[in-house]
């Protein structure tokens, strides 16, 4: 096909509006920045992307109404937003209308009226410049916040300097009791409570890298905030004292009551930490560590003896934060559905299946937690994301 065939009877229209064409241009290319350095000779050329598709279309309205459809095409060049611009040539686009449009008409020339403009090709979806929050940025920096007053709520509150030997040793193994769910995965934290228990400042920071430890021994997100959530309640309530109760009575409890704030609170903190660190493949996931989280941190603030103003206001901050950033990343993922095979498959097989991907068997695996990837059991739902 000769290209006078393709082209046809070289007519575009502006949104609607026929336009007999004369000549029409364009501008491919980079935008190039070349860069000239002293005492250089070569310079640097730097490639900022593609050149916008800007098409120069010169043309003419011809015939006993030209005025009519001049008049129309003055009201679609002033009319906002992108328009369809048909183009023998450029073929079919959303276009803006640049620098405005040049319309020549000449008693020497009647029923006719020449046309020339520029237009931007608009077809994409805008992507203008936009502020986002980074979420997970604001949930480190509220924890980090919030360590520094619960640990200043523990010093305040564990003073044991003038207690008598059996009420430190008692409070000591309030402490170790709190602290045991972490003992199989950290090791014996028995040895560092025991040397640091007279040493209030010293002791808190070392029940806090105990706990944080965990988030770095634990790769898997899931695991470690179930660790986490074991110690949301971790210890044994101390005895509720009253005024007339000895001084050293009501020291010890305050203590050991201080201990187990400081083990529930710090998990709770942990635990934000590694959502925030975690990049969820699901929107299930997401959710689910933000309402154990949340939950974690509800139970702090709701229990018996209410947290100072400054713990109660950090807390509430962290769960604030936790929940814009899980629920802002959250809603960006795919959800998880269920499948079910009539007969053992390999891994590398389902995956292929479900995701035309075999190189996400491990993903499939571990989410499922299957025994052997050379047999994927038949007839048990599978949990695989939603594409």
């Amino acid at each position: 096909m000769p290209w006078s065939d393709r082209i046809g009877e070289a007519v575009a229209t502006f949104r609607g509006i026929e336009i007999h064409l004369e000549r029409t241009s364009q501008t491919p290319g980079r935008r190039v920045e070349v860069h000239e350095y002293p005492l250089r000779d070569q310079p640097y050329a730097e490639d900022l992307g593609r050149n916008k598709r800007e098409w120069q279309v010169e043309g003419f309205l011809i015939g006993p109404d030209y005025d009519l459809a001049r008049q129309r095409l003055v009201e679609a060049a002033e009319t906002p937003g992108a328009g369809e611009l048909v183009h023998p040539y450029y073929g079919t686009h959303q276009v803006v209308l640049v620098g405005g449009m040049r319309i020549r008409e000449s008693t020497r020339e009647g029923g006719i009226a020449r046309v020339s403009f520029t237009v931007v090709r608009a077809d994409d979806e805008p992507r203008l410049p936009r502020v986002t929050q980074d979420t997970q940025r604001q949930v480190q920096r509220t924890v980090a916040e919030a360590e520094q007053v619960v640990l200043d709520d523990f010093e305040e509150n564990f003073n044991i300097l003038e207690l008598a030997t059996d009420r430190v040793a008692a409070i000591e193994t309030g402490l170790q009791k709190a602290l045991r769910g972490i003992e199989s995965t950290v090791g014996d934290v028995t040895g560092p409570i025991s040397e640091l228990i007279r040493s209030p400042a010293e002791l808190g920071a070392q029940i806090l890298e105990s706990i944080a430890t965990v988030r770095d021994l634990v790769n898997e997100p899931g695991r470690a905030l179930g660790v986490y959530d074991d110690l949301f309640s971790a210890g044994d309530e101390p005895p509720v004292t009253s005024p007339l109760d000895p001084v050293p009575r009501q020291l010890q409890m305050a203590a050991i009551r201080a201990g187990n704030n400081l083990v529930r609170r710090a998990a709770v903190l942990q635990s934000a930490q590694v959502a925030a660190a975690t990049d969820w493949l699901a929107a299930d996931d997401a959710i689910a560590a933000r309402d154990t989280i949340t939950a974690g941190i509800e139970l702090q603030l709701t229990s018996e003896f209410v947290p100072a103003n400054d713990v109660y206001a950090s807390l509430t901050a962290v769960r604030a934060a936790v929940v814009r950033d899980l629920e802002q990343r959250g809603a960006q993922l795919p959800r998880l559905r269920s499948v079910t095979f009539q007969q053992p498959l390999p891994a590398l097989v389902v995956a292929q299946k479900l995701y035309g991907d075999a190189s996400r068997a491990d993903e499939l695996i571990s989410r499922n937690r299957v025994a052997h990837p050379g047999r994927v059991p038949a007839g048990e739902a599978l949990e695989v994301l939603g594409e």
